[in-house]
């Protein structure tokens, strides 16, 4: 065990919440809303089409793009995807169903519950996540998470994104904590590794199959491939 770590910060998609997931059985539920906009379509090229539209407009606000109509934008250009009639009125209404189901499915990580519950009887646990106000809340409530944070820091509301050491430095001072004496858990290198890096807190990288490192001179102090092993580090 790290005797200094005396708070544990989590990234929220793809490391608590499944956001693959989640997007596949909001989908399905949108399919089931609009089934005469869907019904000629397999599930399968749906998935891929509002897959590859969330991939652009992620990308969009990775970069600094704000938040207000990126959602609308996305079920637009979705639209174009499948080669359907550009139509403000259904990209509304596309929008409100999936925003209205997708945080509330469930899609949490395999062992992200208890982990964060047992934690937090060890710790002060937290949330740094770049995810939007309205939905960020309330996947950590569908997950039964929400209660068991010291404190939820989002970009959106804070005007700070990772990898921005001072959304870090942020959470780390409503925790009274100084950097060092936290350690941020995420699975994006660029965003989560770097980020609380450059900040001055421990590193644990959730490493996927297909995840990437993105500085060869930032390292993280913990990789893990699943998030039970973090019990066994800390």
């Amino acid at each position: 065990m790290k005797s200094n770590i005396r708070a544990v910060l989590f990234d929220v998609d793809g490391t608590l919440f499944d956001r693959s997931l989640a997007q596949r059985k909001a989908l399905e539920i949108v399919v089931q809303q609009f089934p005469y906009i869907f019904g000629a379509f397999v599930l399968e090229r749906i998935a891929k089409a509002f897959t590859e539209s969330d991939r652009i407009t992620t990308e969009d606000f990775d970069a600094g793009a704000p938040s207000e109509g990126l959602r609308l934008k996305r079920s637009r250009l979705f639209l174009q995807l499948l080669n359907l009639r550009e139509d403000e009125e259904l990209a509304a209404a596309i929008t409100e169903v999936y925003v209205r189901d997708y945080p509330t499915v469930e899609a949490s990580m395999a062992g992200a519950v208890p982990l964060v519950k047992e934690l937090s009887s060890r710790f002060s646990v937290g949330v740094v996540s770049n995810g939007l106000p309205d939905v960020q809340y309330r996947k950590l409530e569908a997950m039964g998470l929400r209660g068991d944070f010291s404190c939820i820091v989002l970009s959106e509301e804070i005007g700070i994104r990772k990898p921005d050491p001072g959304i870090f430095y942020h959470a780390a001072s409503l925790l009274r904590m100084q950097p060092p004496e936290c350690l941020y858990v995420g699975d994006s290198y660029a965003s989560d590794v770097v980020g609380s890096k450059n900040s001055g807190m421990l590193a644990c990288w959730l490493k996927r199959e297909q995840s990437v490192t993105t500085n060869e001179h930032i390292k993280a102090d913990f990789v893990i491939s699943h998030l039970q092993e973090l019990s066994e580090i800390i």
